[in-house]
């Protein structure tokens, strides 16, 4: 009687531990999945000419667009080895940096959809990847990463059309003549 108790355990434990090991599988999954999400989204802000050409913010110089690519490359590797505490650690940090440039866009009363859609998915990726053991260690990477990128980021807001007049006199004489056609 005693060994069909123990096999009940083992039986219990080995699929707690199946359900656990499917369950980081598809958490990694998501993951990867998410971040490639958000490298899509840098990829075709970074190409795209519209609405949000006028937030422009770098980091050391580095373009933030490059910087999110290169970002979401690290979550989609460290997702892929398995690191989870380094990745919480990257996450918690990429929280502190959205707050920031979250309320970049609040101060100065524009907004990026792209922006804030890249926002979402770093806060998605840290509420999968969360653990409530290592609550310290986010909260100290995200106040680090805070500081740090407040002290560090170059951020401005120019609207679109002088970069449109600066960047190609043809758009220009052709602006000048559509302004005299419906004049």
């Amino acid at each position: 009687m005693g060994d069909a108790t123990e096999m009940n355990v083992l039986r219990e434990k080995d699929f707690a531990r199946q359900g656990s090991v499917w369950s980081r599988h598809r958490r990694t999954f998501m993951s990867i999945v998410l971040a490639c999400i958000a490298v899509a989204l840098e990829i075709y802000y970074s190409i795209c000419a519209g609405a949000c050409s006028y937030l422009k913010g770098t980091i050391f110089g580095i373009g933030l667009e490059y910087v999110g690519i290169g970002y979401m490359a690290c979550i989609i590797l460290l997702s892929i080895l398995k690191k989870d505490t380094l990745l919480l650690v990257l996450l918690s940090a990429g929280v502190g940096i959205e707050f920031y440039l979250i309320g970049f866009q609040v101060w100065h009363n524009t907004y990026c959809p792209y922006c804030l859609a890249f926002a979402a998915i770093v806060f998605i990726l840290f509420v999968m990847n969360f653990k409530r053991d290592r609550t310290m260690l986010c909260v100290v990477s995200t106040v680090a990463a805070l500081i740090f990128f407040s002290i560090f980021f170059k951020g401005s807001l120019a609207p679109t059309y002088s970069y449109t007049l600066q960047i190609n006199p043809i758009e220009r004489s052709l602006c000048k003549s559509l302004e005299t056609f419906t004049a």
